[in-house]
């Protein structure tokens, strides 16, 4: 007799799983940021050493460095039961720090609306989405 179906898609919606995607999801950009000065990381520090001026290599490595080190600490306490709880709970808050600062920088703050098309609404839209999505798996892991 076959599972039903929402029962077995049920497992990509549990708690453990999120979390091992979020690790994953900075264990990347933390990567990203070292190898190639691109992605989010890279977006976010630009735009903050513009706004406050400052190093924004020196920035970029450091936010890749939270990235990684927060990624590799959640998927540390995925695997080992060892790891103290309040260590993922204060990754998962500079994560969620890190990810409210991208939103309001990267999708707010930065963003021209007087000069935006038709095409260039729906693709901020989009953007705004999938990190919205991002931003309800990260508060879900906190509770």
């Amino acid at each position: 007799m076959a599972k039903n179906p929402k029962e077995a898609l049920g497992v990509f919606a549990s708690t453990k799983i999120q979390q091992l995607l979020i690790a994953l999801l900075f264990i990347a950009m933390g990567m990203m940021g070292f190898a190639s000065a691109s992605g989010a990381g890279s977006q976010l520090s630009r735009e903050l050493s513009n706004m406050f001026g400052g190093d924004r290599e020196l920035l970029l490595y450091i936010l890749s460095a939270l990235e990684l080190l927060c990624g590799i600490l959640l998927v540390a306490q995925f695997f080992m039961k060892g790891i103290p709880e309040k260590s993922g709970k204060l990754a998962l808050t500079i994560i969620l720090i890190f990810w409210l600062a991208l939103i309001v920088i990267l999708d707010i703050l930065t963003i021209d609306f007087g000069g935006f098309s038709g095409h260039d609404w729906f693709s901020w839209i989009e953007q705004v989405v999938l990190h919205l999505i991002v931003l309800t798996s990260i508060v879900q892991l906190q509770k």
